[in-house]
């Protein structure tokens, strides 16, 4: 496979290299912390939505689960920062990998099934929590899925990786 020479200037630039090779605290550990955290507002946000149209917790009410779409946003700007970061710090590693744009197109696909769940179950005006549960239940399995699958594809890319950086074949 030919990787192409942008991803040896991406990674011989300040930023790239100080993210990778940084012995300080906000270097590549921090960003990744970070996008762990992220990670715990969506996909946890997420969860508690999707499980709750799924009929667990019963005795919670559906309508004040809205408010975690802040929560959830809020996360994707931080995996969209930090993301971008660990992108820019091993842009070999990453681009080079199919399992990273199994990663990306399942977060998309977690973000517009979380769209539609506010717009079909929440900004619907007299929905009961019955009501609800019936017009979320299928999303609500496909975000979960998606969810699941991009958690696992981005544990998956520490260990798939063909180059970790230009020129240096690793995994």
């Amino acid at each position: 496979m030919a990787v192409p020479e942008i991803f040896q200037t991406i990674e011989s630039s300040r930023l790239s290299t100080w993210l990778r090779e940084s012995d300080s605290f906000f270097g590549f550990y921090f960003i990744l912390l970070f996008h762990a955290f992220g990670l715990a507002l969506i996909v946890g946000g997420n969860a508690v939505i999707d499980l709750r149209l799924l009929g667990v917790a019963p005795d919670l009410p559906i309508k004040p689960l809205e408010r975690l779409y802040g929560i959830m946003w809020a996360g994707f700007a931080i995996n969209v920062i930090t993301g971008t970061l660990l992108l820019y710090a091993y842009p070999t590693k990453a681009l080079t990998n199919f399992v990273f744009y199994i990663k990306l197109s399942l977060i998309a696909l977690g973000v517009i099934i979380m769209v539609r769940i506010k717009r079909k179950v929440f900004d619907e005006p007299g929905l009961d929590d019955a009501a609800m549960m019936a017009t979320g239940k299928m999303m609500a399995i496909f975000s979960l899925v998606c969810w699941i699958g991009a958690v696992t594809a981005g544990r998956l890319l520490a260990y798939t990786y063909i180059y970790l950086e230009y020129g240096h074949p690793g995994g």
